[in-house]
């Protein structure tokens, strides 16, 4: 109990600059990600699209010609590796219902590559001659906050390590700690009855007010 009485403060400074640190590494240290995400339901315009049909002509979405095709009307150019991690694009449901998210660092370059690219979708398919149409099921939105990191979530798992790494500092000195602080520990350490104890006079209360 003397070990965590002497050594509290010191664990609660360490618990709240842990979670501080986690705060300022989730909203300054790491890389942000926005995502923008849309559906588009794809259909035939000539009544032979099947479910393994619209699959295909997702694929067209992530192509080296959709690359293009965006670059083409972008001020910033990126590299096709930043174009395919960039999106992720999925059939839901077993249907032809296309989803696609556009994972950027800023919540404004999020919408605006996914409403470009929704916007070129058509042009590319009528490209490959896919026989295929689309229909925005939802829009995307600018997203608000970052899909990643959650500041919030950091600063807790910062202040959990904190009081985790406390702990365990004041659970070392207290084993490493061999000081004589009562009549108990001198029977303990070297196994002698005690016959006395002098009282400290100064933590007394005199009844007396002496």
């Amino acid at each position: 109990m003397n070990t965590i009485a002497n050594n509290w403060r010191v664990a609660v400074v360490v618990t709240i600059m842990m979670a501080i640190s986690g705060y300022i590494l989730a909203g300054y240290g790491l890389k942000k990600h926005f995502i923008s995400t849309g559906e588009i339901y794809i259909e035939s315009t000539d009544g032979t699209l099947s479910t393994d049909k619209a699959a295909m002509a997702a694929l067209l979405f992530k192509s080296p010609r959709m690359y293009d095709a965006v670059n083409e009307n972008l001020r910033t150019a990126f590299s096709y590796a930043e174009f395919d991690e960039m999106i992720s694009v999925e059939q839901k449901n077993g249907t032809q219902i296309v989803k696609a998210s556009f994972d950027c660092p800023t919540s404004a370059e999020a919408l605006k590559i996914a409403e470009l690219y929704l916007s070129l979708m058509q042009k590319v398919l009528n490209d490959y001659e896919a026989g295929a149409q689309i229909k925005i099921v939802s829009r995307p939105v600018e997203p608000q906050f970052p899909d990643y990191p959650d500041e919030m979530l950091f600063t807790v798992i910062g202040a959990c390590m904190g009081f985790v790494l406390s702990a365990a500092g004041i659970i070392v000195i207290w084993r490493l700690d061999n000081t004589i602080t009562s009549a108990d520990d001198i029977a303990e350490e070297y196994h002698v009855p005690v016959i006395g104890e002098l009282t400290d006079l100064d933590n007394e209360i005199d009844y007396l007010g002496r």
